[in-house]
C-alpha cells in the first residue's frame, strides 16, 4: 500500500469561488495546522450561471495571486495552483481549454447531469438532488446511479486530470439507505468498474472527508470503496473539500487510523 500523506490537503476553495477564506487566510490556516502542502482547487468556470463556480474573467487573477501567496510562505509551505474541473460531455471543449491552460493539480468531479438543456444538481442540497432524481430522471435511483458513474469514469479517461474527486458523492443524502443500499450488486458493479476505469488511466483516488460533515455522516468514498481501491493499489491523496480555513485537514488523522 502506497503511504497516505496525512499533512497534505489537496482540495481547498477560496472566495474565488465559494469558499469564505481567501488564499492567504487558507495558506495561514494550513501553516497553524501543521500541514506541509495544499492544493487550491477552487471550482472551474462554467458556461452558464451556477452559485458555486468561479467567474472566467477571474481566472487570470486567481492564479496569479496563489502565485503570489506561495511566494510569500515558500519557506513554510507547498501550495499548488489548482482547479477542481466539473466533468459534463457536453462542454468537453470548454473544458479542455481551462485544463490546458497547466495546473500543477486538476481534480475531477461530477457535481451535476446536464439532463436536455438543465443541469440538474447532485452533490447539493436535498431538494436539489430529489429534483434530479424525479424530474431528470424519473425517480429511476438506478438510472441515475448509472449516468453518475459513467460520467465519472468518461472524465477519468480523458487523461486531462490528476484526481477522482468525492467519488460517490451521489450518496451525500443516503443516510440510512433511503434512495439505494450500497451493498446490492447493481450498485457495487458500478463502483468497481469506475476502480477499473481509474487504475487503468493510472490517477489518483481521493478521500474527501467533507462527507463526514454531510447528511450522510461518512467519507467520499465509503470504507468499502476505499479498501477495493488499496487492492488495486489505486494512489489516494486526502482532500478535506474546506471552504472555510478553519477545516483544512479535517479528520484526516482518524481516517488514516482507520485505514491503517
Amino acid at each position: 500500500m502506497t503511504p497516505i500523506d496525512i499533512f497534505s490537503d489537496a482540495h481547498l476553495h477560496s472566495t474565488y469561488s465559494d469558499g469564505t477564506g481567501t488564499i492567504e487566510q487558507m495558506a495561514r490556516a494550513a501553516i497553524k495546522k501543521g500541514l506541509t502542502t495544499i492544493a487550491i482547487t477552487d471550482h472551474m468556470p462554467l458556461p452558464f450561471k451556477t452559485r458555486y463556480a468561479m467567474d472566467k474573467s477571474r481566472l487570470q487573477d486567481y492564479r496569479n495571486e496563489i502565485d503570489k501567496v506561495r511566494q510569500q510562505y515558500c519557506h513554510k509551505l507547498n501550495i499548488l495552483t489548482g482547479l477542481e474541473i466539473e466533468y459534463i460531455p457536453k462542454i468537453a471543449d470548454w473544458i479542455e481549454d481551462i485544463a490546458a491552460m497547466g495546473w500543477d493539480l486538476l481534480i475531477t468531479s461530477v457535481h451535476g447531469l446536464l439532463v436536455g438543456d438543465s443541469h440538474c444538481m447532485v452533490n447539493g442540497n436535498e431538494k436539489e438532488f430529489q429534483n434530479t432524481l424525479n424530474h431528470g430522471f424519473k425517480g429511476d435511483i438506478q438510472a441515475l446511479c448509472r449516468r453518475y458513474y459513467q460520467t465519472l469514469q468518461t472524465a477519468t479517461s480523458v487523461h486531462w486530470f490528476d484526481i477522482t474527486g468525492h467519488l460517490d458523492v451521489i450518496k451525500k443524502h443516503n443516510g440510512g439507505n433511503r434512495y439505494f443500499d450500497e451493498t446490492t450488486p447493481w450498485y457495487q458493479a458500478l463502483i468497481e468498474e469506475t476502480l477499473d476505469v481509474i487504475k487503468t488511466h493510472k490517477i489518483k483516488m481521493e478521500i474527501n472527508t467533507a462527507g463526514l460533515n454531510h447528511p450522510v455522516k461518512v467519507t467520499y468514498p465509503s470504507p468499502w470503496i476505499i479498501t477495493s481501491a488499496i487492492k488495486r493499489d489505486i494512489p489516494i491523496v486526502m482532500g478535506s473539500d474546506s471552504h472555510t480555513p478553519k477545516t483544512l485537514g479535517q479528520y484526516f488523522d482518524q481516517t488514516h487510523d482507520l485505514i491503517q
